[in-house]
């Protein structure tokens, strides 16, 4: 039997597009975009999104100390701008989900309320509005 709740499973991100007053389109965080979207049957939510290019100054920095506190200022603030992560819980009413933040990347975003308006398409689940707007389609794993 399906799951009634079209949002539960793992989405991944297509494009990330902001259109400006002019008509043109930027891509925040490139074409190239990688993220994930997870939605799970018992309300939890899972974000993940990330420009491709992030460097650091060292690229074999070893997992045993990798934390945010011990790398060098500029890659901090790099790792930072190239970045989003946040978790928690998830409602749904009408055509708006809203992502309940538990933990996340930004500090302002813990503890608030995240509402996204978004729409089903073609098998795509597209968020946001008219003006900015991330296009997901479900992930599929090969091997």
């Amino acid at each position: 039997m399906a799951d009634a709740n079209p949002f539960v499973g793992t989405w991944k991100l297509i494009s990330w597009e902001v259109t400006q007053p002019d008509g043109s389109i930027d891509y925040l965080y490139g074409k190239e975009v990688i993220g994930y979207l997870i939605y799970t049957a018992d309300g939890y939510m899972a974000a993940e999104i990330m420009d491709p290019d992030r460097r650091q100054s060292d690229p074999h920095f070893p997992l045993e100390i990798a934390s945010a506190q011990t790398l060098a200022d500029a890659d901090r603030a790099r790792a930072y701008s190239t970045y989003l992560s946040y978790c928690g819980t998830y409602t749904v009413v009408g055509n708006t989900v809203t992502h309940h933040v538990k933990a996340g990347l930004i500090p302002s975003w813990t503890g608030s309320e995240q509402p996204r308006p978004f729409r089903f398409e073609h098998g795509r689940l597209i968020i946001g509005t008219s003006t900015q707007r991330l296009t997901w389609e479900r992930a599929v794993r090969h091997g």
